[in-house]
């Protein structure tokens, strides 16, 4: 882009007179090419030299000097010059003091021949060209201080047009800025000495016009006697930069205020301040975080500060430092620092960085003590994960051992639960119990073993908790050995853990008190307070209403499984079957323990005429109500098929009307079928109420699904028609009716399921029956935790 500068020099050097500029010490500055052509005088010979220094003077004579001197006092200089040039012209010149410029007075001027007057004209008539396409604001004003000259950059920067300004003053034209303006030209024109640079913001036009802001230079007019006949004026139209640097001190005093803010903040709070340097490193001292880590400033600088952090979280903090350093962003950190106690406890690191012309020049950040917080929050998590982990689980020992689980090493260094033998709060003696689950944290000593049967003496904070009934805090260090350590083994094991702090809880049943828990605080694991009596009391009251549900729960559990295992009988054996060469084998695997007992069952019965009747349903549901409608259906089922000779299908629709009104049942799936042998074929003719679909093996032992109807499922539609399908059982194959616990997925996007449990029954098709079905139920890849059934029938071959 071309400078306005390169413009103005450009025209100067072609204009058709001899231009020149010359400092105070008559050093010629400026010499255009017509200079050169008039005086004969090249660039070369002239730019940087006084006229001293020429083989024949030009500006040196006194009449140059007379000049120099007029023009350096204000006055405009116009006439002959008797100076000796190489072309022998007479120059006439007319010279003026330029009115601005960084590098001090510096004369303009031009020459011309003598005898050229239309020449001087010209280039007379080219100057005040100048003037108008000038890319700075010029005005001329006259001693009244009315406009008598502008130029177009002038109107173009302030706006308006020339005829509302010439011949009108400043103040008609502008308003009271017009009066600021004519105030510095009057100073001019009463002194005669520029003023330079002076800035100046408002509206023209009476304040009708936008908002400006200018800088303004101001000089002197003088006329041929050097009486001063006007002032100029110079108009730098600055707004956007002074919006600019408005903007950068209203950020600059955003930042300090924001500094401050922040300065105000830290000193209200307890945290410690530190200064760190841009790369992260601390070079400043920082007083107030070395009180409490108890660090030399020499163990503290440079990346010392490091080494207060706790092993375990020292290189996450680094890393996480590091990463905020790389980026510039705020940075906040959690951890633990080793106090001046040795101890640990939890600190908030924050900080945010120092910028100055855009880069970061430092770092201010605080170190805040949060561990009664940390500690806190800290406690709710591990009771909830306690209290999941213990209504997990279904047997009181089951629940106690995940409770111990659930709080080593996020809690505790050690935890043991003592089963003791149930004891009434009250009273006085040592404790006896049995059985002792221990949970160690990674890296701690083992805890030396505990007798199958233990005893604990008066003293043992056991004994009193178990015998108080109240959970209790032992603090450490240890001094000598306490009578309550019940064996030496245990007191070197304290003291080689550093054992600080103990805490006990008694876990209750129906009032008394059943377990024990013991939890041990070792080494810089911060000691047991009384609010962590608060939490492992909390622990152990959701322990004991856990052992209270699962007792209950296991006394359901037994009683259902009595009621159901007392339905299920044996299938008859060969001999009794009455069709030659069949075998039936049944399986029946119980929920696991996340569940209660369910509903689904199996029977195989001789029917009168002889057919052989198999059975497999599920009633929906997990729980001694579950188990008692499937002992009805199962009852309602033989007597309904004694009473009959139909079809399955018209056995299952009987059932279904029966049972839907009496309200036996809401939700039922059932396979039911009689195997009948007609001739020297054996047939299998079944009806399938939503249950899952019988496998045949062949005598090759490929298993396949059997294909056929499913109807609707026990309890929902009695009115609607039930349908039979019918395959023939060939001589070494075997037929498989099962529940959906056998093959049931929590997961199963792929519908894998199916084809595994195909796979498991081929690896199993060459067993004997009995060791079939137990191949199925110990493989079976479900996941969910349900009730299994599994009733398998073989026709023998034919001897």
């Amino acid at each position: 882009m071309v400078s306005p500068d390169d413009v103005l020099a450009d025209a100067v050097e072609h204009l058709p007179v001899g231009f020149f500029a010359l400092d105070a010490a008559g050093i010629v500055l400026k010499w255009n090419a017509e200079a050169a052509r008039i005086t004969g005088w090249s660039h070369e010979e002239v730019l940087g030299r006084g006229g001293a220094d020429l083989g024949a003077p030009i500006v040196d004579t006194s009449a140059a000097w007379q000049l120099i001197e007029q023009v350096l006092a204000g006055r405009t200089y116009a006439g002959r010059l008797p100076v000796v040039v190489p072309t022998g012209i007479t120059l006439f010149v007319r010279a003026a003091l330029a009115p601005l410029s960084p590098r001090g007075p510096i004369v303009v001027g031009v020459l011309q021949d003598v005898a050229d007057s239309r020449a001087g004209d010209e280039a007379f008539a080219l100057l005040d060209a100048l003037w108008e396409t000038a890319p700075v604001a010029l005005a001329y004003f006259d001693t009244e201080m009315r406009y008598r000259r502008v130029n177009d950059a002038l109107v173009d920067q302030a706006g308006g047009t020339r005829e509302e300004r010439l011949g009108r003053t400043l103040v008609e034209v502008h308003g009271p800025i017009g009066a600021v303006i004519e105030a510095g030209l009057r100073e001019v024109l009463a002194t005669g000495v520029v003023r330079r640079d002076v800035p100046l913001q408002g509206r023209l036009w009476h304040g009708r016009g936008p908002s400006q802001s200018w800088l303004l230079n101001q000089f002197p007019v003088r006329g041929a006697d050097g009486e001063v006949i006007g002032v100029g004026l110079v108009v730098t139209d600055v707004t956007e930069a002074e919006k600019t640097r408005r903007e950068l001190v209203e950020a600059a005093g955003q930042r300090e205020r924001a500094l401050n803010r922040y300065q105000s903040l830290v000193e209200a709070t307890s945290a410690a301040v530190w200064i760190r340097e841009p790369d992260g490193s601390a070079a400043q001292d920082s007083p107030s975080l070395r009180a409490i880590t108890g660090q030399s400033f020499e163990e503290y600088r440079g990346w010392g500060f490091l080494d207060a952090i706790h092993p375990d979280e020292r290189a996450s903090k680094r890393a996480a430092w590091l990463d905020a350093v790389r980026t510039g962003s705020d940075f906040t950190h959690i951890n633990r620092l080793r106090t001046a106690e040795g101890r640990y406890r939890w600190f908030r690191a924050r900080a945010v960085p120092v910028r100055a012309e855009g880069r970061i020049v430092e770092w201010v950040g605080t170190e805040t003590d949060i561990d009664d917080e940390a500690r806190a929050q800290h406690r709710i998590a591990v009771l909830a994960g306690a209290t999941f982990a213990v209504n997990a689980a279904l047997d009181p020992e089951t629940e106690l051992i995940a409770l111990a689980d659930a709080v080593v090493p996020a809690f505790a260094d050690l935890c043991r639960v003592y089963l003791v033998d149930p004891v009434t709060p009250g009273g006085r003696g040592v404790i006896t119990g049995q059985r002792v689950v221990t949970r160690v944290a990674p890296g701690v000593v083992p805890a030396p073993p505990i007798d199958e049967r233990f005893v604990f003496v008066a003293d043992h904070p056991v004994t009193r908790s178990v015998r108080s009934g109240t959970p209790l805090l032992d603090r450490g260090p240890l001094s000598d050995r306490d009578d309550w350590m019940s064996t030496g083994e245990m007191w070197e094991w304290a003291k080689q853990v550093e054992l600080n702090s103990t805490l006990v809880a008694p876990v209750l049943s129906e009032g008394r008190v059943v377990a024990a828990l013991r939890l041990v605080a070792c080494g810089d694991r911060p000691p047991y307070t009384e609010d962590d009596v608060a939490l492992v009391s909390e622990l152990a009251a959701r322990a004991s209403a856990a052992v209270e549900h699962g007792l209950r729960f296991q006394q359901t559990r037994r009683a259902s499984l009595a009621l159901q295992n007392s339905m299920l009988t044996e299938p008859p054996p060969s001999a009794e079957i009455g069709i030659g060469g069949l075998e039936v084998e049944a399986r029946y695997l119980p929920a696991t323990a996340e569940l209660e007992v369910g509903g689904d069952w199996y029977d195989a019965f001789r029917l009168p005429g002889g057919d052989l009747a198999l059975a497999v349903g599920d009633v929906a549901g997990h729980d001694l109500s579950a188990a008692a409608t499937m002992g009805q259906l199962r009852s309602m089922l033989r007597a309904l098929a004694f009473d009959s000779d139909g079809d399955p299908s018209f056995v299952l629709s009987r059932l279904d009307r029966v049972a839907s009104r009496l309200a036996v049942t809401r939700f039922t799936t059932l396979l039911y079928g009689r195997v009948l042998w007609t001739g020297d074929r054996t047939l299998f003719r079944w009806s399938n109420a939503g249950h899952p679909a019988p496998i045949l093996v062949d005598p090759d032992g490929t298993p396949r699904p059997v294909p056929g109807d499913v109807d609707v499922v026990l309890g929902v539609a009695p009115e609607l028609p039930r349908g039979d399908q019918e395959i023939e059982l060939a001589p070494g194959s075997t037929l498989l009716l099962y529940t959906d616990g056998l093959v049931e997925r929590r997961s199963d996007p792929d519908d894998r399921s199916a084809a595994q449990l195909l796979d498991l029954v081929r690896r199993g098709a060459r067993l004997p029956l009995a060791a079939f079905c137990d191949h199925l139920v110990r493989g079976t890849l479900a996941d969910t935790g349900d009730d299994i059934v599994v009733l398998a029938l073989r026709a023998r071959e034919r001897s």
